[in-house]
């Protein structure tokens, strides 16, 4: 017979778990017992559930940073030069940040929505 895994053991195991669908019979006798590895598993299979309702999006990126990417050059020859790019062109790179930030920010808040309601 197996030795029983530890809840740390199980923990590195949840995310695998929670997409093979409960395939590993030690992880599924210790879960049969630990209430705190059950709520791990729990938050896992929710956030699954939440990246699978995601649909892909087509944005079309502000004007100015189209122009922004188009005018590095073709071959950068230093760091410097990727450097004055990036700082000449950082608002336009912060509001690309804020999008994929604002985009996490609303994932996260419909994740939480649909635990509070489960």
């Amino acid at each position: 017979m197996t030795e029983a895994l530890s809840c740390q053991e199980v923990r590195e195991e949840l995310p695998a778990f929670a997409k093979e669908h409960g395939e590993s019979l030690a992880v599924r006798r210790h879960l049969s017992r630990c209430v705190d590895c059950r709520a791990e598993l729990a938050r896992y299979e929710g956030i699954l559930s939440a990246l699978s309702d995601l649909r892909p999006a087509t944005v079309e990126p502000p004007r100015e940073l189209k122009a922004a990417l188009i005018a590095i050059p073709e071959s950068l020859g230093t760091v410097d030069t990727v450097r004055t790019h990036v700082v000449r062109n950082r608002r336009l790179y912060a509001g690309g940040a804020a999008l994929a930030a604002a985009g996490a920010a609303a994932l996260l808040v419909r994740h939480n929505r649909r635990l509070a309601t489960a």
